[in-house]
């Protein structure tokens, strides 16, 4: 391998680097965003749960009053139920930011491999 074409190859390993910790920078805060975001709806979920026992326990007592306040209830269950819908978007976005991380490390070992292969050739010719 020339030496022209060694040191195109290691610029464009150079630049395949810069890329991924571009990405990785601009992916961390997202993925910082998305875990505490995550975190807030499971302690949403946990309220939610909690006021629903506490819900069910007064609901018990006030039965003819529970008759009245039907469409009251159908909300709150609707709420839960879109709680408990975008905590499991938020998981699936967090394992596949993970996936895609895991890939991406995968590739960045790569060619980080392929540098050092690289600049021991260099270093031999």
């Amino acid at each position: 391998m020339a030496d022209e074409e060694i040191q195109r190859a290691i610029e464009f390993i150079v630049q395949q680097q810069a890329k991924y910790a571009a990405r990785l920078e601009k992916d961390a805060p997202r993925l910082a965003m998305l875990e505490e975001s995550f975190k807030l709806l499971v302690e949403l979920a946990r309220g939610a749960d909690e006021r629903l026992d506490q819900n069910a326990a007064r609901l018990d007592q006030n039965a003819p009053r529970l008759e009245r306040d039907e469409s009251g209830l159908a909300r709150l269950e609707e709420s839960f139920t879109i709680l408990v819908e975008l905590a499991r978007a938020t998981d699936e976005r967090l394992n596949q930011n993970a996936a895609r991380l895991e890939r991406d490390e995968s590739r960045l070992a790569r060619l980080e491999e392929s540098f050092t292969m690289l600049v021991e050739l260099a270093d031999r010719h």
